[in-house]
């Protein structure tokens, strides 16, 4: 019973992360408002006001704001256009920096890293987001675990 809770917990949280967090390509794809496969300093630009302006009207604290990133940041080659290969790499590392600026610090004794560890176990092709088809894998994966739990104690009984 006590995994069962475990694993329905661990999906209910990858099912929040996978549907929720939009993929680097989404991203991308929102920003660039012409359609022709780069970013312009002013479609990057007017893409971070639209995200600030959805998180204040939907009454969302604006963390990272002060902390977000430039766009000469994220024009590698700087040649004054972010191609998708330069968004995907920045929001990589982005991501992972991110994820170690929430960790750190915090003290999980025995059990510290361990939500970190569980989710890049599951991000199969570890871009920082567990999208779909990474999640039906979880998925499966966990459905296998209980079907053969069953009779030990690992199911409910109806």
């Amino acid at each position: 019973m006590k995994n069962l809770t475990k694993n329905l917990l661990l999906v209910s949280l990858i099912a929040t992360l996978g549907f929720a967090v939009p993929t680097a390509k989404e991203k991308f794809t929102k920003a660039d408002k012409n359609g022709d496969g780069v970013l312009t300093s002013q479609e990057f630009y007017n893409d971070q006001a639209r995200k600030m302006i959805q998180k204040t009207d939907e009454g969302r604290a604006l963390k990272g704001a002060s902390t977000a990133p430039q766009f000469k940041n994220v024009d590698i080659n700087k040649d004054g256009k972010v191609t998708f290969k330069e968004y995907n790499k920045f929001h990589t590392i982005r991501q992972q920096e991110m994820m170690n600026i929430r960790n750190k610090g915090q003290n999980y004794s025995k059990n510290k890293g361990r939500g970190i560890d569980t989710f890049n176990k599951y991000d199969i092709n570890n871009d920082g987001v567990i999208d779909k088809k990474e999640f039906r894998q979880i998925y499966k994966e966990l459905n296998k675990n209980i079907g053969q739990n069953k009779g030990k104690g690992g199911g409910y009984n109806r």
